[in-house]
């Protein structure tokens, strides 16, 4: 039964953070505090909103803080990071955009709290392999950051070749002669938009305990690995190399993946209160 299976990470996936930080900013920038600090400690307890009842939103609310302080740069006038634009391409409000890219932050961190708790119980492989023999893609890339590398003892290649591409352009990168996605086994890949492990057919990461289907770096684990498979997409990058992000305001759930098979409605539910349009959709085919 799913309530029993991922109870840990229904109990975080039914007190989503964001409605009690939308009630945060209101009072923060509306009113006489100095401090996001301050407004947190002189929050109720409990609250209740029309979809659940938060027992302890201080608590809640103080794993984030950090992130939150955010909000202290925006009440003093100060700018977002970034710019933001909307679906037309037209520049948000500096007070629109900052929020914005706040909630992305935020629900970056929660996401991968609940992630990992829905993840652990499944037992499964899924994210670690490449494609199967009878499946249409001819590899499966996990997106790296530079000093992430050295988990993975593989080969790998950076050329200019390679730095001037990346792994979906339809000039696709050879190496040897081969399709790079053809070389035997997972190999560490210097793309146009950065480092990347590429899997191709029937392979597995070097981390993945094959015999046991555990992670050997799970400690130190990529970020994108701590992010399966429900992904915020507030923001995203506007993909043309610039610092501006593109107002999306969605969340990505990958049905691939078994518990976001189990859990639609539960999902769905958690995208509603946080505002966000839910967007289904399958990877692996």
């Amino acid at each position: 039964m799913p309530e029993v299976k991922f109870a840990a990470g229904l109990r975080r996936l039914r007190q989503p953070v964001m409605p009690l930080v939308s009630m945060l900013q209101f009072l923060y920038l509306t009113g006489p505090f100095a401090t996001v600090a301050e407004v947190i400690g002189e929050l109720p307890e409990p609250i209740e909103t029309d979809r659940t009842v938060y027992d302890a939103p201080r608590t809640l609310l103080s794993a984030y803080l950090t992130i939150l302080a955010g909000l202290e740069r925006i009440k003093a006038g100060n700018a977002a990071l970034c710019a933001v634009v909307d679906e037309a391409g037209q520049p948000l409000d500096p007070l629109t955009a900052a929020a914005a890219l706040l909630q992305q932050e935020v629900l970056t961190a929660e996401l991968e709290e609940i992630n990992s708790l829905l993840c652990q119980p499944c037992g499964c492989t899924l994210c670690c392999v490449g494609p199967e023999a009878d499946m249409t893609q001819e590899f499966f890339e996990i997106p790296l950051k530079p000093e992430e590398t050295g988990l993975f003892p593989v080969p790998g290649h950076d050329s200019e070749a390679s730095r001037a591409r990346s792994s979906t352009d339809e000039d696709e990168l050879t190496v040897d002669g081969l399709p790079f996605y053809r070389l035997s086994g997972p190999r560490l890949m210097h793309w146009r938009n950065g480092w990347s492990l590429i899997l191709p057919r029937q392979s597995s990461c070097p981390g993945l305990d094959v015999a046991s289907g555990r992670c050997r770096v799970y400690g130190a684990r990529p970020q994108v690995c701590r992010r399966p498979q429900i992904f915020p997409y507030v923001v995203e990058p506007l993909g043309d190399g610039s610092e501006t992000r593109r107002l999306r305001q969605s969340l990505l759930a990958v049905t691939d993946c078994p518990y976001v098979r189990a859990l639609r409605d539960e999902i769905a539910e958690y995208a509603a209160a946080c505002g966000l349009s839910l967007v289904l959709s399958r990877n692996k085919a």
